[in-house]
């Protein structure tokens, strides 16, 4: 059993999944972190402009991606509650949640080690061919760069 897990989530219920085996890897004791990834301001502003046009043009202004980070922080905000709830229910003792910003895969490494975690669950889209090479998979990127930590990847297509 591990002492200290780290669980994404997006709020899918494809995220959802892992919430379900959380328990039976966590020590009674331990401490699990469950962690959702919103964009920065930058990612946010490379989304929103479409090439060729300025941030002066109205496309992506302050105030716009002011009001886009916020309400992807209040939906981080729902889903880390949900998840919680749900782990709370199963038994897990230690919940705490953290919203990050970034590259998702880069942020969940970080935090992975920064919270000193044990293992790390995640779901996988289960995305592959042309799809999966264009999107990229943060599980893909975690389970490259996530040195000395356990990775347990969770496909719910099977």
């Amino acid at each position: 059993m591990f002492k200290s897990a780290l669980v994404t989530t997006d709020g899918s219920e494809t995220a959802a999944t892992v919430l379900s085996h959380v328990a039976h890897v966590t020590a009674p004791d331990g401490k699990v972190t469950v962690v959702a990834v919103i964009d920065d301001a930058g990612r946010l502003v490379a989304r929103m402009t479409p090439a060729g046009f300025e941030m002066g043009a109205g496309i992506a202004t302050g105030d716009l991606v002011d009001q886009a980070i916020a309400a992807q922080r209040a939906g981080a905000e729902q889903n880390i509650a949900a998840a919680k709830a749900v782990l709370v229910a199963a038994g897990v003792k230690q919940v705490d949640g953290l919203i990050l910003s970034g590259i998702p895969g880069e942020a969940i490494v970080q935090a992975a080690k920064d919270t000193k975690a044990d293992i790390v669950l995640m779901a996988t889209h289960g995305r592959s061919g042309i799809k999966r090479a264009v999107v990229g998979s943060v599980a893909e990127h975690v389970l490259r760069h996530l040195e000395g930590v356990p990775v347990l990847l969770i496909n719910p297509k099977g």
